[in-house]
C-alpha cells in the first residue's frame, strides 16, 4: 500500500471518529437494514448462514443480523469502531485491516455487504474481485452506493437556489466521493467479475436528518418523502431503466 493510500485511510478513518455523526446514521438507517436483511434471510439457507459487513463501523447492522439469526463478521479501518465490534461479538469476528489483508478462505460466507463502502476503498474492482472468492456459490453481495445521477442534479439545484439566494435554508446535498457510481457503471464492474443476476433500484432513503442539512426537519422529511415518491415513479414507468434516486442499492450473487 502506497503512502498516499494510507494517508486516504488515515483521514477517513479520523474522520468517521471524529465527525461524522454514524450514532444518528445508524438510528436512521434502522429501515434500511431490515429491508435488506428481509431480502439476504429469504435469498440463503437457513442454517448456519454466515454474514460478512466490510466497513462495519460499529456494529449497528451486524447487531441486527445477529438478531435474525445470522453468524456475524465485520471489517473494519476505524479502531475504535472495532474494539466495540470484538466487544459484542467476539475478537475472532471483528477484523481491523482491509479485507485483503484478512486472508479469508474461499466460499466462506452466504453473504456480503458493502453499505455505503465502495466509494471509498482504493480499489473497488480489486475489493468486489475478492468478495466473489469468498463468497459461496449461490451467495449474495448487497451493495450501496451514491448514485452520481442524483448527485449532479442536486449540486445543480443548489447551485440555482444559491444564484437566487435562498440556499440558506439547505446545506449543499451533493455528495461526491473518490468513486461515483452510476447504474451502468456498477453493473458493468461486476458483470466483468461474472456476477450474475444482478439487481439495481433505488435505495430505501435513511429517515429524519442526521447529517444536519436544514434547520427544518419538516423540510427535509417532505423532501425525502418526494424524491423517493418521484425516483420511485421514474423507475416504475420506465421498467427499471431510470434509477435517479440519491443512492443505489445492488444485489448480486456468485454463480
Amino acid at each position: 500500500m502506497s503512502s498516499e493510500e494510507i494517508s486516504d485511510q488515515h483521514n477517513l478513518a479520523e474522520h468517521y471518529q471524529n465527525i461524522d455523526p454514524h450514532e444518528k446514521i445508524a438510528v436512521s438507517k434502522k429501515l434500511f437494514f431490515d429491508f435488506v436483511l428481509n431480502h439476504l434471510t429469504d435469498q440463503t439457507e437457513q442454517k448456519n448462514r454466515k454474514v460478512l459487513d466490510i466497513g462495519c463501523g460499529y456494529g449497528y447492522f451486524l447487531e441486527l443480523a445477529k438478531e435474525r439469526g445470522w453468524k456475524v463478521s465485520g471489517i473494519e479501518i476505524v479502531e475504535s469502531a472495532i474494539q466495540a465490534v470484538r466487544k459484542k461479538f467476539g475478537d475472532q469476528n471483528a477484523f481491523y485491516r482491509s479485507l485483503g489483508e484478512a486472508c479469508f478462505s474461499e466460499n466462506c460466507f452466504d453473504a456480503i455487504t458493502l453499505w455505503d463502502v465502495l466509494l471509498f476503498v482504493n480499489n473497488p474492482y480489486t475489493v468486489l474481485k475478492e468478495c466473489h472468492r469468498i463468497l459461496k456459490t449461490g451467495g449474495v453481495i448487497g451493495i450501496r452506493v451514491r448514485n452520481v445521477i442524483f448527485q449532479k442534479l442536486a449540486y445543480i439545484t443548489y447551485l440555482i437556489l444559491k444564484k437566487i439566494g435562498l440556499n440558506s435554508v439547505l446545506k449543499n446535498p451533493s455528495v461526491f466521493h473518490p468513486y461515483c457510481f452510476n447504474p451502468n457503471s456498477i453493473h458493468h464492474l461486476l458483470s466483468r467479475l461474472e456476477f450474475k443476476n444482478i439487481q439495481i433500484t433505488n435505495s430505501i432513503l435513511t429517515s429524519g436528518d442526521p447529517y444536519s442539512y436544514s434547520k427544518s426537519h419538516r423540510l427535509i422529511k417532505m423532501t425525502k418523502a418526494l424524491i423517493f415518491f418521484i425516483s420511485k415513479f421514474v423507475f416504475r414507468i420506465s421498467r427499471g431503466k431510470f434509477i435517479i434516486g440519491p443512492s443505489l442499492l445492488i444485489w448480486a450473487e456468485k454463480p
